[in-house]
């Protein structure tokens, strides 16, 4: 049998994922070209190949000649070109270094068009065509065979736990039975961000949280949701799930992360057809639900170091809907000290760092030069504290401080939460 070329192999996998959701979906774009005032990367850079609805061009092409006679017909006249494999592999630069699907795209398209769904279905050609990027594909097969693509393996996730329970006084319970909360760690935060591990476990303690972690579903990271493979993003969600069955846990608590978060919250369920026997939640609901019952009590006015700002995470506000309870919480903690970018919200710019974008080295320049945008908004706010909710806004955060040599402070807002706690006598 002969092998599948590059261009075979990704535009069998769009015809084969062609139903008649996505034909809707590209049949009904009139080319407004409102959806590239959405993007970051376009404003930003004014790339005219940044416009959203080009990222799936790919697909459009693939369905058009595949199943319409106008497509047939322009192809047979030679007014469109059959896709090559020079154009993939720089489509793949499009789709994956260009994109973090954000959905802002999706939210200002007049005909409801979901882009940042289509451009999955764009990376899911890709990656079928072996065109994901190195660095992408080299964490997503460290998850694979490690559990985890920044190294925490079970060695290393024990060391890390040991080590935080002695330097910050905390203490995790591991796949104890009976729990009520399965607590859901991102990658980032266990390498990176110990101080987060540590902040939400004294959380869940001072508000009587019945929670537990547990060392087969550790780590919530999903590179596979990232490369566009639905088969690997439901091998990797498989071990949360699995372990949320088999504790009997009521919830499971995801940690400050977005696309983690989406991908359990609102993929998993459809990608197995099934009804998850447990509700999926952010930290940050479980947080404004801990405060507004009054099971835990902050420190009013606890911030006092200059403004503080919070930056929308894409999939736990846009998508989450989780907009207000981080702002009671830092009303709380900062008074009117806490300012609001413009614009926010729903509306809210991404940091550029999100859908795998920020591992994939090759990317830094355009992803750095989304994240602008951002420097634009704090500094017209005037705020010199940026507090969120996704680790993963935060490593891009922090990574920008120093690119640019900002002189701003980037924190958790579950860490805010934590140094602020006010003990029961």
């Amino acid at each position: 049998m002969a092998t599948m070329s590059v261009t075979e192999q990704a535009l069998n996998t769009y015809v084969r994922e062609t139903g008649g959701w996505i034909a809707s979906q590209l049949e009904a774009c009139t080319r407004c070209g409102m959806c590239a005032e959405a993007c970051h990367f376009y404003v930003a850079t004014g790339n005219p190949e940044y416009t959203p609805i080009w990222k799936v061009e790919l697909v459009r092409r693939a369905y058009e000649q595949r199943f319409t006679l106008i497509g047939k017909i322009k192809q047979a006249l030679g007014f469109e070109k059959p896709v090559t494999d020079e154009d993939l592999r720089h489509w793949a630069e499009l789709d994956y270094y260009a994109c973090t699907m954000c959905n802002r795209c999706s939210m200002v398209c007049p005909m409801g068009i979901q882009l940042a769904d289509l451009i999955h279905e764009a990376r899911a050609g890709l990656f079928e065509a072996g065109l994901i990027p190195s660095d992408l594909k080299a964490a997503l097969d460290k998850q694979i065979e490690e559990g985890s693509p920044l190294g925490a393996d079970d060695e290393t996730f024990d060391d890390r736990l040991e080590w935080i329970e002695d330097d910050w006084d905390v203490e995790f319970p591991m796949d104890k039975e009976g729990a009520d909360v399965l607590l859901v760690f991102s990658s980032i935060e266990i390498m990176k961000f110990p101080d987060n591990l540590a902040a939400i476990a004294k959380i869940l303690d001072a508000g009587g949280v019945n929670w537990t972690l547990s060392k087969e579903g550790r780590e919530v990271t999903n590179f596979g949701l990232y490369a566009g493979s639905d088969e690997l993003e439901m091998l990797i969600a498989d071990r949360v799930i699995r372990a949320a069955k088999r504790l009997g846990v009521k919830r499971v608590v995801v940690s400050e992360c977005g696309h983690a978060y989406d991908a359990l919250r609102f993929r998993a369920a459809n990608l197995r057809g099934e009804k998850l026997p447990f509700e999926v939640v952010h930290i940050t609901q479980v947080i404004g639900e801990l405060v507004e019952s009054g099971r835990i009590k902050l420190k009013a006015g606890a911030f006092e170091n200059g403004k503080v700002t919070f930056h929308d995470a894409c999939k736990i506000q846009r998508r989450g809907g989780d907009f207000e309870q981080p702002r009671e919480v830092l009303k709380i903690l900062a008074g009117d000290r806490f300012v609001e970018m413009t614009p926010n919200r729903e509306e809210a710019w991404c940091c550029g760092g999100g859908g795998g974008v920020i591992a994939i080295q090759d990317a830094d320049e355009v992803r750095r030069a989304a994240f602008t945008i951002k420097i634009d908004q704090i500094n017209a706010a005037g705020a010199t504290t940026v507090a969120m909710t996704c680790s993963n806004c935060r490593l891009q955060f922090l990574d920008c401080v120093d690119h640019f040599n900002l002189n701003w402070n980037v924190t958790g807002l579950a860490q805010m939460v934590a140094d602020a706690l006010v003990e029961e006598g």
